[in-house]
């Protein structure tokens, strides 16, 4: 894997993923698969990629009728992920990171999404259509997540104890279209960020789901709640339902702070 000829790499994957357009062939991915992870590797890596596009497949009523290469051809969100899952296994292996982010650019112009190749993803994970999606170097996320186009996992200039500085994502999470969440945030099992919500070093409890438009920085949202709205002058005031039932109350509460520097 240290020796991997970069030049030669950059082809085949362009070929198995059809970057340069064209359809995906279970043969041509295959074969590349095996060449440059081995064969236990290579079916590791396949079945991963298998159970993103299942996973994948059961949320888009456009794709139920298609292929795995077919979704893989023409759900670019998906080849990236795809794309996704062959660097970060080539970079576990002792594969040299920036000759992986040079190739990596090949997919982001193709698809429009860039993930970093350090980045943890749990399997399965996710990306309907994707354009503009970001994820960073540092993103720890968890399994069963779903993201709409427009999303960013980044940075802000913050960082944990641990030098992560970007999102800790768990399990079953949903992204809306044109969601960002920022810096060292933690984001629990079960969240629902709805479209073009922003979240800047915060921890998001279990089951949290938050409305349009909402803006959240350095609070802690306690979990179960709704996040309804929030004031634009007090940063820590936010509009809340406690529960999803919407015959609850709804009330502002002032939010406890989150400090980052004091988590993993």
């Amino acid at each position: 894997m240290k020796n991997l000829r970069r030049d030669l790499f950059e082809t085949d994957m362009v070929g198995a993923l059809a970057i340069d357009g064209g359809e995906v062939a279970e043969s041509n991915l295959s074969v590349f698969l095996l060449e440059y992870l081995g064969e236990e590797l290579a079916g590791r890596v396949r079945a991963e990629i298998s159970e993103d596009l299942r996973f994948f497949r059961s949320l888009d009523p456009a794709s139920t009728e298609y292929s795995e290469v077919q979704i893989l051809s023409v759900r670019r969100g998906m080849a990236a992920v795809a794309a996704h899952r062959i660097f970060a296994a080539l970079l576990a292996e002792g594969g040299n990171l920036y000759d992986l982010e040079v190739v990596a650019k090949y997919v982001q112009k193709d698809t429009n999404v860039e993930i970093h190749p350090g980045a943890q993803i749990g399997v399965p994970f996710a990306i309907d259509h994707g354009h503009g999606t970001v994820i960073g170097a540092t993103t720890r996320i968890g399994k069963r997540n779903f993201i709409y186009h427009g999303v960013t996992l980044g940075a802000s200039k913050r960082f944990t104890r641990v030098g992560r500085r970007h999102p800790l994502v768990g399990d079953n999470v949903f992204f809306g279209n044109g969601s960002q969440v920022l810096g060292p945030s933690i984001i629990a099992d079960d969240v629902k960020l709805a479209c073009s919500v922003r979240v800047r070093d915060c921890e998001i409890g279990a089951g949290v789901h938050i409305a349009m438009d909402v803006r959240l920085a350095g609070v802690k949202v306690p979990a179960g709640v709704q996040v309804l709205g929030y004031d634009q002058e007090k940063l820590n005031r936010y509009l809340v339902r406690s529960s999803d039932n919407q015959d609850s109350a709804v009330e502002w509460r002032d939010l406890d702070a989150f400090d980052a520097a004091n988590v993993d």
